[in-house]
């Protein structure tokens, strides 16, 4: 099953939305920080399968480099 990933933006209102063909969490979150990465304006990214939150991730602090 695919998973679905929105982008929320800093702006509020509908989020845009991606579906990800992705056949493993690790693929569709590293896809999903991808996306995220390519919109100025974009505040996180959720990953969802079917109606259950798979995880959220927040935009890194411009200037600070990515921990993990």
């Amino acid at each position: 099953m695919p998973y679905l990933c929105y982008i929320h933006r800093r702006s509020g209102g509908v989020p845009h939305l991606e579906v990800l063909p992705e056949t493993s969490q690790g693929r569709a979150i590293d896809t999903a920080a991808r996306l995220m990465a390519q919109r100025s304006d974009a505040v996180r990214a959720e990953i969802w399968e079917d109606e259950r939150l798979i995880v959220s991730l927040p935009r890194e602090p411009a200037g600070r480099p990515f921990s993990g």
